[in-house]
């Protein structure tokens, strides 16, 4: 268990697990906005 602790306060390990947490938040950001229908309007107060 001592050596759990110590892996994960290592720097390295750290900035390895939060480079990959947001990584995965970009990813998820680009996945979502990615789809958009190409003839539908782009800005969604095109009707005003």
């Amino acid at each position: 268990m001592n050596k759990i602790k110590l892996f994960l306060n290592h720097p390295t390990t750290i900035f390895t697990l939060k480079t990959c947490f947001y990584f995965a938040i970009l990813l998820g950001l680009l996945w979502f906005y990615g789809f958009k229908n190409p003839e539908g309007a782009k800005f969604i107060y095109n009707e005003f």
